[in-house]
């Protein structure tokens, strides 16, 4: 299937024509009637959680339904966790994903049950142990200083060992003292919704990047400074976070970030959701853990006349997708 059109890329929108099966640019006078823009990388959720989503009581705090001991850690125990992934993996599917940084609760069993599913894009699972296990897995997901304290250390201590990734969540409801975080030197962190101008600037110096869930945080009544963390040049992603509060959709995360933060070009909405992550991905220059020349491509609806205005459009639907790892 060959197309030709506008595909999205981090210097704007050339036309093109490829193979849409082989993903290489190829000569061909056949046009279509789409947008081609790279898979989105999701690069923050909690898909465990996906199945709950017509069960989450209504008006629970952040600490109440997804801290320590909270509803959804008991939802986790009590239903079919497998399922639960399945969902939300095929929400990723169909709405283009390439990518999926899931944190994953459970244990060895959690990587499991995601393990079990032949994902077509590139998964990157982070671990998070019970408590008489050592870190399952490859990489370290770290709820948070406050909820494990010296634990943090040990886990990113295995990851390094393992050469994994270490991602932590970080000032979600509240501002967390940025000392302690700088000293673990995380790959990136998740959230950031209290940061100070001062936090921001030392994650910049210490060169860690930065994943935001605009959608989830909002659920909470939080709000990331997402427009200080573009001005300040972070690496930045994005991420749907926990399946059960949002869907697993990145274009329904660009489209509220475009309605709550307007003052963001659609551009750089655009290029995080497809890019983001980049310096981190590239810190050695060998595109370790992922590699964004093998994705592929999703193909959209057309909505609208101007390319933009047609992807952050409601009515744009992933016409079909093609993943190259």
């Amino acid at each position: 299937m060959f197309w030709k059109g506008p595909l999205f890329t981090e210097k704007g929108f050339v036309d093109i024509c490829i193979n849409l099966e082989t993903c290489e640019f190829v000569d061909s006078d056949k046009e279509e009637d789409g947008i081609l823009v790279p898979l989105f990388r999701n690069c923050h959720s909690h898909l465990g959680d996906t199945g709950a989503r017509s069960f989450v009581p209504a008006n629970l705090t952040l600490a109440e339904l997804v801290g320590p001991g909270g509803w959804k850690h008991e939802w986790l125990k009590n239903n079919n966790i497998e399922k639960s992934i399945l969902e939300g993996l095929k929400e990723a599917t169909y709405s283009g994903t390439g990518l999926i940084m899931d944190f994953r609760e459970g244990g060895k069993e959690g990587l499991d049950a995601f393990e079990a599913h032949d994902y077509l894009g590139t998964s990157i699972l982070f671990g998070r142990p019970l408590e008489d296990e050592s870190l399952p897995g490859k990489h370290a997901g770290i709820s948070s200083l406050t909820d494990v304290g010296s634990l943090a250390p040990k886990l990113s201590e295995l990851a390094r060992k393992r050469k994994g990734l270490v991602g932590i969540h970080h000032s979600e409801n509240e501002r967390e003292d940025i000392g302690p975080l700088i000293e673990l030197n995380p790959d990136f962190v998740v959230h950031m919704c209290h940061a100070t101008d001062e936090d921001l600037l030392a994650l910049k110096e210490a060169n860690i990047s930065v994943v935001v869930c605009p959608r989830s945080n909002d659920y909470f009544g939080n709000r990331p400074p997402l427009e200080k963390m573009i001005d300040l040049g972070l690496d930045l992603g994005f991420g749907t976070d926990n399946g059960m509060i949002c869907s697993v959709n990145i274009l329904d995360e660009i489209r509220f970030i475009k309605e709550n933060f307007p003052s963001i070009g659609l551009h750089k909405i655009l290029e995080i959701a497809c890019f983001g992550l980049s310096d981190m991905f590239n810190k050695d220059g060998t595109s370790r853990y992922f590699n964004p020349k093998l994705s592929g491509w999703a193909l959209l609806s057309r909505e609208a006349i101007d390319n933009y205005e047609s992807i952050f459009n409601p009515d744009t639907k992933v016409l079909g997708a093609r993943w190259r790892n």
